[in-house]
C-alpha cells in the first residue's frame, strides 16, 4: 500500500509540476505579444498625420481627381475634400490657376489625400 501511494504521489508532483508550468506559459503568452498587436495603429497614425503644402496652383485634372502646384507636387483629392476660398469646391479650383494655395493633406502610402484646399485672397 505504501508504494501505490509514493507512486499516486509522485505522478500527483509531475502532473501539478506539467500544470503550473504549462499556465506560467501561456499566461506570459499575452504579454509578449502585446507590442507587437499595438505596433500597427501607432504606425497608422504615423502615416495619417495631417501635413500641410503651399504654394501656387498650376493645375487640375477632374478626370484623376488630382491638382498640381507650382513646384511639381500633385496630390490626390477626394468628394469629402473640404475647399474654402472658391466657389463650387474643388471644381471652381480649375479656373483658380495661379493663385496661392495651402493643402491640408494625408499621405497613405505614396499617396497624398487632400482632407482641405485653402485658396489664398487675390492679392490686388
Amino acid at each position: 500500500m505504501r508504494m501505490m501511494t509514493r507512486g499516486t504521489i509522485a505522478m500527483l508532483g509531475s502532473f501539478v509540476f506539467a500544470a503550473t508550468f504549462s499556465l506560467s506559459a501561456f499566461a506570459q503568452a499575452p504579454t509578449s505579444q502585446a507590442p507587437a498587436a499595438q505596433a500597427p495603429p501607432a504606425a497608422a497614425a504615423q502615416a495619417q498625420k495631417p501635413e500641410s503644402a503651399r504654394g501656387e496652383l498650376k493645375s487640375v485634372d477632374a478626370q484623376k481627381m488630382t491638382l498640381t502646384l507650382g513646384n511639381g507636387q500633385t496630390f490626390q483629392y477626394t468628394s469629402a475634400t473640404k475647399v474654402t476660398g472658391a466657389q463650387g469646391g474643388v471644381a471652381g479650383l480649375a479656373s483658380m490657376s495661379g493663385r496661392e494655395v495651402t493643402i491640408d493633406y494625408e499621405t497613405k502610402g505614396a499617396d497624398r489625400i487632400a482632407t482641405m484646399i485653402t485658396v489664398s485672397a487675390d492679392k490686388k
